[in-house]
């Protein structure tokens, strides 16, 4: 029989991986994360399961195995003071890395003039002209969450808050530059990666989130009842490319893809097959992964 889970759902580990080991969450986020790592656990805990986290009590776990949304020191040292012995995982720096938007951007561009940018002269002359789809830019520091550390550039001008965000995304790693579009429809498709470097894919899923981009839902896809043209076998063949590139780099474990439909100036639609790499769990990972495949 399995032994049963220890889970820490640390909903803002790409947070701790931007901000590394000095990291501490703020009140406000703590509170962010309360009710979705509530619903979280009802998709992702078994029976006999607990969730812990860093006010649990010395010891509550003893016996089980311990598992992450994101295996980050914070999750991990949370597990240990609750008696559970962590399950295998990635180093903090693999994880920093694949999660990255640095990472996704090395993998080639899905979108018309994106680009992930360390320099500041770089930054300015692609901000400074219009982009060829969507009326402004969108600007993401490497790691970010729920649509924190991203804003909105309408240019040009540059304004000065402009750069100053600019120039403090550069500070922690770069950015990432891509058109802002309005969004028509948004999936994501999972995998997992064991550790001999192996992957397996889930199904593609319906994605809901929010004007901020935080995550609203997640809905499994009958195929029978959509036309969704090339999406599923584009995103299958992305996922792929993900799974290679995330075992390459020495990763293993849980991750998603994110992606979604727009409009370009011809009101042609487009899909954008990869905007977010989430090396971990992810809001939606037990929708598109059947319990066979489960880890």
């Amino acid at each position: 029989m399995a032994a049963h889970l220890a889970w820490v759902l640390n909903l803002d580990a790409d947070l701790e991986l931007g901000a590394g080991h000095a990291y501490a969450p703020r009140r406000a986020v703590k509170v962010a994360m309360r009710a979705h790592a509530q619903r979280l656990a009802i998709s992702l805990l078994g029976p006999g399961d607990v969730l812990v986290d860093e006010s649990s009590p010395s010891l509550v776990a003893r016996g089980f195995r311990g598992r992450a949304f994101c295996p980050t020191p914070r999750a991990l040292d949370a597990l240990r003071r609750a008696g559970a012995e962590p399950e295998p995982h990635p180093s903090f720096d693999v994880l920093r890395c694949v999660n990255s938007r640095a990472f996704a951007a090395s993998l080639g561009p899905t979108m018309p003039g994106a680009a992930f940018v360390t320099d500041l002269d770089v930054a300015r002359s692609i901000l400074e002209r219009r982009p060829t789809v969507g009326s402004a830019w969108r600007v993401k520091y490497a790691f970010g969450m729920t649509g924190r550390n991203q804003r909105v550039v309408r240019s040009p001008p540059l304004g000065e808050s402009d750069l100053s965000f600019v120039r403090t995304g550069l500070i922690r790693g770069g950015i990432q530059l891509e058109p802002d579009v309005a969004i028509a429809d948004e999936y994501a498709i999972h995998g997992l990666v064991a550790q001999d470097g192996s992957f397996r894919i889930g199904a593609l899923v319906r994605q809901r989130c929010n004007s901020h981009g935080a995550w609203v839902s997640t809905e499994r896809i009958e195929s029978s009842g959509e036309q969704l043209e090339d999406v599923p076998a584009r995103m299958e063949a992305e996922a792929h490319l993900v799974g290679h590139a995330l075992s390459g780099a020495g990763y293993f474990g849980p991750f998603g893809v994110d992606a979604y439909c727009y409009r370009d100036h011809h009101g042609m639609l487009r899909l954008q097959p990869r905007s977010e790499i989430n090396a971990r769990y992810t809001m939606g990972f037990a929708v598109g992964w059947s319990e066979q495949a489960a880890p």
